[in-house]
């Protein structure tokens, strides 16, 4: 390599064979600066693509080269981020083959590399589904891989096959992942969700008591659909609201029943009617035990053929109003202002309207037992 130092004042151009540094001072009027360049001579372009390469479908790869080369240019230009650079990105849609020319003024040389394109594997979870409370249903992915396994494991019978039966405990997304061995080494995936909807909330209503002959107004709620069996004394089964005419031939029965909602989700409840043989009356204890193990532990009023209680009011023996309802079957608790009584006698009336409209009143005494 030779250094010249040339001073010249106007451009031109010279005959360069072999790399050459070249230096300018510039002197204006005393005032002098200068540069210089490096002109590299070369005797050819080298250039080498790098190898073949295969990548998965829309992830795109880049290209490169080792080279001397100051320009370059890539074709086809298909998919490339820029065509005109030695290391774009590669993103065909189908497998190509790149030239890359490189150039050091009129010199230059081309190589080039093929790009292959392979699907990631094949995957589809299904369609979406939609279930009922607590029950299960079948997944039917699809897959063209060698493997393929489904996630989460624990609510299904075999997350290694393509049709398990799922049995969420809430809604869940199942995420279907397969690979395979035709050059893409990533995995696929594919995601379907199973809405699991509440549990319905059906019911028959509360437990009752009537007089033999009364009708009784039944009333379930909490879906679209009903039927109530047995079919005894209803004068329909298929409606929400049927109405039940007893005779006396009984002492109770349970009627069940059977829900379902427009997606087919279905569901039960149960309501227990006692039939009593006398005129409509109200039953109250003639004691009580307050000490919270379930068994009679309020004084409560319990009615048979009256259609509404008026009031139902409790008085300890100084004539003090102790508790006071209208709604059958809700009682005292033994307690005055948080704090329990002991032993003793107290005095209830009650005043009510019966289901032919007549009012019915009722007083007695009860003992509180501690």
């Amino acid at each position: 390599m030779q250094r010249r130092w040339l001073h010249w004042s106007l451009l031109g151009s010279v005959l360069i064979l072999a790399t050459t540094w070249y230096k300018v001072q510039l002197d204006d009027n005393g005032c002098i600066n200068s540069d210089s360049v490096r002109v590299r001579v070369v005797d050819r372009v080298t250039l080498s693509v790098r190898t073949d390469t295969t990548f998965c479908a829309g992830d795109g790869v880049q290209l490169d080269a080792i080279t001397n080369g100051l320009q370059f240019s890539w074709s086809p230009n298909l998919s490339l981020s820029d065509p005109n650079i030695v290391n774009p990105v590669a993103n065909p849609p189908s497998s190509t083959t790149y030239q890359l020319t490189a150039r050091i003024g009129n010199c230059f040389a081309t190589d080039d590399v093929r790009v292959t394109v392979v699907p990631y594997p094949y995957v589809n979870a299904g369609n979406d589904v939609t279930i009922c409370y607590n029950t299960s249903v079948q997944l039917n992915g699809t897959a063209i891989a060698s493997n393929y396994f489904w996630k989460p494991q624990g609510s299904l019978s075999n997350p290694n096959i393509l049709n398990p039966i799922a049995h969420p405990p809430f809604t869940t997304n199942y995420i279907l992942t397969a690979t395979d061995t035709l050059g893409c080494p990533k995995p696929g995936f594919d995601t379907v969700t199973v809405t699991m909807l509440p549990k319905m909330n059906v019911t028959a209503g509360r437990d009752t008591s009537i007089v033999a002959g009364q009708p009784l107004q039944l009333n379930a709620s909490g879906g679209e659909n009903y039927l109530w069996t047995p079919s005894n004394w209803l004068n329909n089964v298929n409606i929400a609201n049927p109405v039940a005419s007893i005779n006396g031939s009984i002492d109770s029965i349970r009627y069940k029943v059977f829900v379902t909602n427009t997606l087919g989700c279905a569901d039960s409840a149960t309501l227990l009617v006692k039939i009593y043989r006398a005129n409509p009356k109200i039953f109250v204890p003639t004691g009580f035990t307050p000490n919270g193990d379930g068994l009679n532990d309020f004084l409560k009023p319990i009615a048979v053929g009256i259609d509404r209680i008026e009031y139902f009011r409790v008085y300890n023996r100084w004539g003090q109003l102790v508790f006071s309802t209208t709604i059958n079957g809700h009682g005292w608790d033994g307690k005055i202002a948080g704090k329990a009584q002991t032993s003793n006698t107290y005095a209830w009336v009650v005043k009510a309207v019966d289901y032919t409209g007549k009012s019915v009143f009722q007083k007695g005494t009860s003992t509180l037992i501690r």
